[in-house]
Formats: C-alpha cells, sequence, structure tokens
C-alpha cells in the first residue's frame, strides 16, 4: 500500500513518528498522524489551515491528553497503534472511492474524518474546532478547485511544486518536470519511463550532461538591445548579438567597446568620500 503514498503523504508518516518521539509516546496514534498532516502545503493543510488549526495548539493539546514514557525517546523506531494501522487502511478506502490510484495528505485527512465519525471519538472534532462534515465538505470544495479550474490532475500539481523547488530562482524547464514526475513512482509517466526500461539515475544523468541553452527550454532571445553610447542611443537588432550584449555589464560592455575602438580606459579621478551626513569629507 506504501507505494502508493505520494512524496507529501510520505512525509506525513516521517514528521507523524517525529511528533509521536517528541511528545514521548510509545506508539504512533491517529493523533500523531494529524499533527504531521498540519506543516507543508499539502491539501490537508491547506484545508486545516482554512479553519484556523495550529500545530502548536495541537501538539499541546495531546501532549496533555495522552500520557507520555520516557522510553519512547530512546526507541529506535516508533511503531503504529493499531487505531494508526486504521487510519492508514482508510486512506486506500477514501482514495478508491474518489477513483484516485494514489494516497495523498487529502486521503489520510479523510481517512481520519471517517475514523472519527465510525469511532464516536471526539478529539478531532475538538483540536480542529471543526465538525467532521465541515471538513469532509471543504477538501471535496478543494479537490474539485483542482480538477475544474486548473484542469491538472493531483499528481501534476505535485511534481510541479517539486520542479519548482528543484530550479530554485532559475528557469523551471521541462528537465525539472520531468525529474519531479519521476519522483512519483504511481503517475503515468513514471510508470511508462519505467514499462520502456529508463531508470531514475539515468535520466538524471542524461539531464546533467544537456545545456539548457542548446534545447528549446532556453530562454528566448532578445529581439534587441538598446546600447546608451555617450549622449546617444544605439539599438542593436541581432537577436544574437543582442542576447551576447544583453548579459554583459556597463563595465564589460564598455571595456568591449573600447577594445574594438582601439582605446584604452582613462584614469578616472578619483571621488571625494561623502560623509553619511552628506559633507564632503577630505
Amino acid at each position: 500500500m506504501f507505494e502508493r503514498f505520494t512524496p507529501r503523504a510520505r512525509r506525513v508518516l516521517v514528521v507523524s513518528e517525529e511528533e509521536a518521539r517528541r511528545l514521548g509516546h510509545s506508539f504512533i496514534r491517529p493523533e500523531h498522524v494529524f499533527l504531521g498532516l498540519l506543516p507543508g502545503d499539502g491539501v490537508a493543510a491547506r484545508v486545516l489551515s482554512r479553519h484556523g488549526v495550529s500545530l502548536e495548539v495541537a501538539r499541546a493539546q495531546f501532549a496533555e491528553a495522552i500520557p507520555s514514557s520516557a522510553e519512547a525517546t530512546m526507541a529506535a523506531k516508533v511503531p503504529f497503534s493499531p487505531e494508526a494501522k486504521r487510519t492508514l487502511e482508510l486512506s486506500l478506502r477514501e482514495a478508491l472511492q474518489l477513483g484516485h490510484n494514489y494516497i495523498g495528505t487529502e486521503h489520510l485527512l479523510l481517512a481520519l474524518v471517517r475514523q472519527s465519525e465510525e469511532e464516536e471519538l471526539d478529539w478531532l472534532a475538538t483540536v480542529s474546532g471543526v465538525g467532521t462534515a465541515l471538513l469532509r465538505s471543504s477538501i471535496e470544495q478543494l479537490l474539485k478547485g483542482f480538477g475544474a479550474e486548473s484542469g491538472r490532475s493531483p499528481a501534476v500539481h505535485e511534481a510541479t511544486a517539486r520542479a519548482r523547488g528543484l530550479a530554485g530562482k532559475g528557469l523551471l524547464t521541462t528537465g525539472h518536470l520531468l525529474w519531479a514526475m519521476l519522483e512519483d513512482p504511481r503517475c503515468t509517466a513514471s510508470q511508462a519511463l519505467e514499462q520502456l526500461g529508463v531508470a531514475k539515475d539515468a535520466v538524471e544523468a542524461a539531464l546533467a550532461g544537456i545545456s539548457v541553452d542548446d534545447t528549446s527550454d532556453a530562454a528566448p532571445l532578445p529581439p534587441q538591445v538598446e546600447i546608451r553610447v555617450g549622449g546617444s542611443t544605439v539599438t542593436v537588432e541581432d537577436p544574437a548579438v543582442a542576447s551576447a550584449l544583453s548579459k554583459l555589464t556597463p563595465e564589460e560592455l564598455g571595456d568591449a567597446l573600447r577594445k574594438a575602438l582601439g582605446t584604452r580606459r582613462s584614469k578616472a579621478a578619483p571621488r571625494a568620500r561623502r560623509d553619511p551626513f552628506g559633507a564632503q569629507a577630505d
């Protein structure tokens, strides 16, 4: 079943164990899964944030309600309680009912909602301040928005977010999107490449060896660039030349022009220093 979990959902399980250990609890309970849903920007985190649910407040409530154990913090691994295992089973059921072939954070939250209703547990409504019916409705509305407004599948949303993280402040390319999709083994792109015998490591190596400048992912060349020389402005309309010139700093451009004209840079007179208050210093 775990192969169906999206990277965000898997992260929830990791954080759940961290929260159980932090609170000194011997087992991962549904409450810890709930805490694992709160950080990040997954569907569940967005829904809970809209309803004003706070990680710190929820953590404090669970710390008070569930007895702690000193031995729990020393354990190599904190196991799932039977109730938490039930949460994971219900998340699969929720995903299948929605026609999804993956398990995301939204399915984990829906599983907690269903579990709370079936077992008549009131901790979810108490800690979230929201009724289970309203929580379910909020999740369904957000999921409909993903499908209807953006026309993109949940896997595409996940891949786009990961690709943006890979690109950082740089240009987002199809290479980033491809690598991000391969991080989700359940998406159609990953399964297609797997059937073709293409491994993730091979894709990563191939992408590292490709220069973006030689692909259609490269930023388009500027059609022209304006250069101010003295008191006049010169327009360069050759795209290749304009692109090369646009990457130069004013100092580099000046040096290039002087070199082309066969002149040397004149020594500029030293500038007078000024103090922070505007008075000229000697």
